[in-house]
């Protein structure tokens, strides 16, 4: 998992600096490493995303806070 903070690192210091270019390829490289758990976990990382969008659809925020209930 380290390797995967590595990555996140990566873009987030190409996004610090406005490097599009490396943005996109660092996007890519922390999107190959969770597809790349997924698949060794025998999950459907596509199908994970779209159940987790409908959850947090349904969430309710008041000033940047999420309200339970």
């Amino acid at each position: 998992m380290l390797l995967l903070y590595g990555e996140v690192n990566e873009l987030f210091q190409a996004w610090l600096k406005d490097d599009h270019d490396n943005i996109n390829e660092e996007l890519a490289d922390v999107a190959i490493f969770l597809l790349g758990i997924s698949e060794m976990l025998g999950s459907d990382l596509g199908e994970d995303i779209v159940k987790k969008l409908k959850i947090n659809a349904k969430r309710k925020y008041k000033d940047g806070k999420k309200i339970e209930g």
